[in-house]
């Protein structure tokens, strides 16, 4: 339904409204803007105020900027080689500070980052009056890494003379010969997270410096998330560093298991629930009924899929992160071989089915939506809303950049 209305949608990770020069609010009556961080002037937001813009970030910042922006994706790196003067800065990912990277600082208008930004513990503090975000202070002498690492891939990796290694995020030791490359040359280790096995702990902990340490028992295979039908891949001893999910068909295989450790999330069928309790644990549980469906995204489900499974006495559970449509030719009837419903996002069934499905909620954030009503209020079918083409509509203009800057 179009009420006439000009309408500007922007979707982005980082808005950064300064300016309007040319006067492009001006031309719409509606503004949506959905991001993650978004940076605003006073005279942009008084604007926006005026449209009763809708803004949905997680960050929002209000802030009058002087100079010509200039913009660091990821990866980058202040140094004596960089030229900010008369620029502001906007770092869009992780930042690190070298220590003569102080100049380029001073000489900077200012800066804000969206993500951490790490520096020397000896910066001279008057260079980070103008930087805006979180900061990490890391050790003068050490050559720093960002992010997640392997100890194998940091040692293929390592340059320059430096002995102390200070790593951002997690690091992962499980190979015995990098350690032992790490120790004979010498080299220490600072991280913000340490996983590893026990002994390996033992043999070359002191190497190491870190304060959250995961260890994991020596004779337990390591592996990451483990999705239903995975199980029987694994040995007897299991430690998962993420999701588990199994159903009912995984059972047997679960009963071979010796133990088991689950870091995240086990999804386990209800029968399993004793089973999974008598060999390991779980840092958090969801327990379902028959068959788990996971739905990431958007997905249909029809009359025949859903007598498939009741004919075979089948029940179903659903956890959606997204949209779930049940076609028009489900009956209120289909519904009874579902056990359970939790969703993130939208339900879309008809009426009578709609009823039903509303009793199968167990967990529900979003909503449950008639199909029908939803064109009637909005003048669009479903294909428009899950596969929307141009239309040619003049009133709407819709964005998707990973930056969006006005200026």
């Amino acid at each position: 339904m179009n009420d006439g209305k000009r309408t500007l949608n922007v979707n982005c990770g980082l808005a950064c409204l300064l300016k309007d020069r040319e006067g492009i609010l001006d031309n719409y009556d509606k503004i949506r803007i959905n991001c993650g961080t978004a940076i605003i002037s006073t005279s942009v937001n008084a604007k926006l105020s005026a449209k009763s813009a809708s803004i949905n970030c997680g960050d929002m910042r209000i802030r009058d900027i002087k100079g010509e922006i200039i913009q660091l994706d990821k990866g980058a790196v202040i140094d004596g080689n960089s030229n900010f003067k008369d620029f502001f800065v906007i770092a869009t990912d992780k930042l690190l500070i070298k220590k003569d990277g102080a100049k380029a600082l001073n000489e900077a208008e200012g800066l804000i980052a969206v993500d951490t930004i790490y520096h020397p513990e000896s910066i001279d503090l008057a260079s980070m009056v103008k930087i805006s975000g979180k900061k990490q202070p890391y050790p003068d002498e050490a050559q720093v890494i960002l992010g997640e690492q392997k100890i194998e891939s940091l040692v293929a990796n390592l340059k320059g003379d430096a002995k102390h290694i200070w790593v951002s995020g997690r690091l992962t030791a499980l190979d015995k010969k990098a350690l032992e490359q790490i120790r004979s040359k010498g080299f220490t280790i600072s991280c913000g997270k340490f996983f590893s096995y026990q002994g390996l702990n033992d043999e070359f902990g002191e190497l190491i410096n870190c304060a959250d340490r995961t260890l994991v028992p020596d004779d337990y295979e390591i592996t990451g998330k483990i999705k239903d039908g995975e199980l029987a891949l694994y040995g007897k001893k299991l430690y998962v560093d993420g999701k588990f999910s199994m159903n009912e068909n995984d059972i047997p295989a679960l009963e071979e298991l010796e133990a088991i450790i689950v870091k995240g999330k086990a999804s386990l069928p209800a029968r399993a629930v004793k089973i999974f309790r008598s060999k390991g644990k779980a840092d958090d549980y969801f327990v379902f009924e028959g068959r788990l469906i996971e739905i990431n995204g958007f997905e249909q489900f029809s009359h025949s899929q859903l007598e498939a499974s009741a004919k075979k006495s089948e029940k179903l559970s659903f956890q959606v992160n997204g949209c779930l449509l049940f076609d028009e030719d489900v009956t209120p009837e289909d519904i009874e071989c579902i056990a359970s419903l939790s969703y993130n996002g939208s339900i879309l069934a008809a009426g009578p089915v709609k009823s039903e499905l509303a009793k199968k909620v167990k967990t529900g954030n979003g909503f449950i939506g008639d199909p029908a009503k939803l064109e009637e209020m909005t003048g669009k079918s479903i294909k428009d809303f899950i596969s929307p083409e141009p239309s040619g509509d003049s009133a709407k203009s819709t964005i998707n950049l990973g930056t969006y800057i006005l200026t």
